[in-house]
């Protein structure tokens, strides 16, 4: 009677199933631990938070990386989320995208320009949904799922607007990273600024985050998955002397929004 052995190195189908489910489990509890530290973190400190050795993080964060799932950081030695995670995440809210697409629609073709709908996840401002004009010109467009610096553009200061004072000053360092000649310099100008997008219901972006590229925003709230912005990003040569002008427009779809959807705007 002939006998079958397994090498002592070799992994059965089952052992190596099981050992990929752990690492997938794995990989799953670093990126929420991340998720949940926009200002990201070390190695060290993500393997004390999920209890792993260093070196199996490591290897874990490696490969999370060569797919996009995680980025450096703007701090040396740290880590965070990266646009391939929040690619994904937007393309899982398409209930919460679907109902609100056609008053984007009508706003980018009643003004003439693109029209974003995103969300705050962290310190950072997720693109979910955009529409653009089918007129033949310069516009501003940004790729659904890509993130930015929330304090940087329109939408993410709509959406920082909601939060207090003390929740901004745990969320953003003192000092803001500099993107632009126009980028806000530090946390207590950004705070000054929140006060008055707080009284008026209206963010600007005034090349802060791109050079030549504007934004007006506001925040929807009461939506079934909690608060999103709109916003109106252009050109900068089309949008100084007129930016006032795309505030009522802007303000009306939000009210739109919000009575379709059965909230009342306050």
């Amino acid at each position: 009677m002939m006998s079958t052995s397994v090498s002592p190195n070799k992994l059965t189908e089952k052992e190596e199933s099981g050992a990929g489910i752990r690492v997938i489990a794995r990989s799953a509890k670093i990126l929420r631990t991340l998720n949940d530290e926009p200002k990201g973190m070390s190695l060290g400190q993500i393997a004390v938070k999920v209890g792993l050795p260093r070196s199996t993080v490591q290897r874990i964060v490696g490969a999370l990386k060569s797919e996009g799932f995680i980025i450096d950081g703007p701090s040396e030695s740290k880590i965070r989320i990266g646009p391939a995670f929040f690619s994904i995440a937007a393309a899982s809210l398409s209930d919460f995208r679907d109902p609100i697409r056609p008053f984007l629609e009508e706003l980018s073709e009643d003004l003439g320009e693109t029209v974003d709908l995103s969300i705050l996840s962290g310190d950072r401002v997720v693109f979910l949904d955009q529409c653009s004009t089918r007129e033949k010109r310069l516009l501003a467009v940004s790729e659904i799922g890509a993130s930015f610096p929330a304090y940087s553009c329109a939408p993410g200061k709509s959406l920082l607007s909601e939060l207090t004072d003390d929740q901004l000053t745990r969320l953003l360092p003192q000092t803001l990273p500099h993107l632009t000649e126009e980028t806000i310099p530090d946390l207590a100008k950004f705070i000054k600024e929140m006060e008055i997008i707080r009284q008026t219901g209206v963010a600007y972006d005034r090349e802060e985050h791109t050079d030549g590229i504007c934004a007006v925003s506001t925040v929807i709230r009461s939506l079934p998955r909690g608060t999103a912005a709109l916003s109106i990003p252009m050109p900068a040569q089309r949008f100084y002397g007129e930016e006032k002008a795309y505030v009522a427009p802007l303000l009306r779809c939000r009210d739109k929004i919000s009575h379709s959807l059965g909230f009342l705007y306050r």
